[in-house]
C-alpha cells in the first residue's frame, strides 16, 4: 500500500523532473545559439576597416567617356572623392558636297572627331552612416572642369565659285561647374560598392567655335554642353573597396 502510494507520487515527480530537464536543456541550447550568433555578428561588425574605393560611371559611356573615381576616407563621416574622365569619339562624315569639276556629289573623306577630358573633386559628408566607413546617406559639394576638342567636317559657301565647298572646323569647349548632390552609397560584403546620386549645379562655358559654324547632329550631345546656366547631375557608380 505504501509502495503503491510512492509509485503514484514518484511518477508525477518523474514526469515533472523530465519536463524540467528538457526545459533547462532547451534553454541552454537557445542561450548558446544566441551567444554564438551575437559573437558572429560582433565579428562581422569588426571587419577590417577599408578606407579606399575605385568606381566607374557606366552612364558616361553614352557620351563616349570613361570615368574613374577614387574615394578616400578622411575622418568619421567624411571622405574625399576625385574623378577623372577621358572622352574619345569619331564618326564618318554623312554629308556630301557637289564637285563642279566632275558634276557629282562627293562624300567627306575625313572622319568627324571629338576628344577631351574632365576632372572633378567632391567632399562627401555621410550624415546617416552605414556599417562601413564609406556607406550610408551623404551630401557632397563638388566642382568640375572639362575641356573637349572638336574637329568636324562641314561646308562653306564660296562666292567666287558660287558653290558650296567642303571645309573643316576645329574648336574647343571649356566648362567650369559647381554644385552639390545627395546620394546613397552601399558597401556589399565588405568588397563591392554602389553609389547612387542626384543633384545639380551652375555651369559656365567658353567656346572657340566660329560664328559661321552651325551645329549638326554628329556630336550633338557633346556640343550641347556649350551653355551657361543650371545643369542637372544624376547617376550611379559601381566599384570595389580596399
Amino acid at each position: 500500500m505504501i509502495f503503491t502510494k510512492l509509485i503514484k507520487i514518484s511518477i508525477p515527480m518523474l514526469s515533472t523532473s523530465s519536463f524540467l530537464k528538457t526545459f533547462v536543456l532547451l534553454s541552454i541550447l537557445l542561450g548558446s545559439a544566441k551567444n554564438s550568433y551575437a559573437q558572429i555578428d560582433q565579428v562581422d561588425d569588426e571587419l577590417p576597416a577599408k578606407k579606399n574605393s575605385f568606381k566607374i560611371t557606366p552612364q558616361a559611356f553614352i557620351v563616349s567617356t570613361f570615368m574613374l573615381s577614387y574615394e578616400r576616407y578622411i575622418a568619421s563621416g567624411i571622405s574625399l572623392q576625385l574623378t577623372g574622365g577621358l572622352m574619345s569619339a569619331q564618326k564618318n562624315g554623312d554629308e556630301s558636297f557637289y564637285n563642279p569639276s566632275t558634276g557629282n556629289n562627293v562624300n567627306y573623306p575625313d572622319k568627324d572627331k571629338a576628344s577631351g577630358g574632365m576632372v572633378e573633386g567632391m567632399m562627401k559628408y555621410y550624415f546617416l552612416k552605414g556599417r562601413s566607413h564609406m556607406s550610408g546617406l551623404y551630401a557632397g559639394p563638388y566642382t568640375r572642369y572639362s575641356k573637349n576638342n572638336f574637329s568636324l567636317n562641314t561646308t562653306t559657301y564660296n562666292p567666287n565659285t558660287n558653290n558650296t565647298e567642303p571645309s573643316k572646323v576645329d574648336y574647343t569647349i571649356e566648362t567650369l561647374e559647381g554644385g552639390a548632390v545627395f546620394g546613397y552609397q552601399v558597401v556589399i560584403s565588405n568588397a563591392f560598392v554602389m553609389d547612387m546620386f542626384v543633384g545639380g549645379g551652375i555651369k559656365t562655358s567658353n567656346s572657340t567655335k566660329p560664328l559661321t559654324y552651325t551645329e549638326d547632329n554628329t556630336f550633338w550631345i557633346l556640343e550641347s554642353q556649350d551653355y551657361n546656366g543650371v545643369v542637372p547631375k544624376a547617376g550611379f557608380r559601381l566599384g570595389f573597396v580596399f
